[in-house]
């Protein structure tokens, strides 16, 4: 690892360390490590996607009007979805808090930050292992998180299908709205 990745890999983790609740640090430290096992597994970039997944959580405790106030500030895209439930805005402002406050401009890593929660078609392969590791860091606990740990060990794209199948279908067993990006996205993989 270079120096000037190491000094960055500190910086966010200090970030989060500062931001964070020791309950959400946990959750990101687990995902960080999660998604660090998947680069290796699948040949991608561990630092870089250590990186993103240290700071995807970065904006999770900030306050909904603080998220949407940022968002308009930093002109992050803001539509119905975004203005319903403004927490789902914590990917896109950690993205640019990142990119503002460490002077990240790596854009596959801002990607992952930005899309960890609604997934995006296209994604990164840094992304999908950012995306998946959030669904299946240890602590996870539901019915179908050893299907999904035993996929994304073998393939990071199959694992975030059925992780986006498995999150539609939840919500939508009750009644909640499902952003139009996690269908674009899951239509991706199905088609890809």
């Amino acid at each position: 690892m270079n120096r000037e990745t190491n000094d960055l890999l500190e910086r966010a983790d200090a970030l989060a360390r500062d931001r964070l609740s020791d309950k959400r640090l946990g959750h990101t430290t687990r995902v960080a490590v999660t998604a660090e096992r998947l680069a290796r597994l699948h040949s991608l970039d561990p630092q870089r996607t250590r990186l993103a997944a240290l700071l995807h959580d970065a904006a999770r405790e900030m306050d909904r009007r603080d998220l949407l106030r940022r968002a308009e500030e930093w002109r992050l895209p803001l539509g119905g979805p975004e203005r319903e439930n403004p927490g789902i805005l914590h990917g896109p402002v950690a993205a640019e808090l990142a990119r503002r406050s460490l002077g990240v401009a790596d854009e596959e890593v801002l990607e992952a930050v930005r899309v960890h929660t609604t997934a995006s078609p296209g994604m990164s392969p840094i992304a999908l292992a950012v995306y998946i590791a959030d669904k299946i860091e240890p602590a996870r606990d539901y019915p179908s998180v050893e299907r999904l740990r035993k996929l994304a060990d073998t393939n990071l794209a199959d694992a975030t299908r059925e992780a986006l199948r498995r999150v539609i279908a939840y919500n939508e067993g009750r009644g909640r709205s499902i952003h139009p990006e996690s269908r674009r996205a899951l239509a991706w993989l199905e088609n890809d």
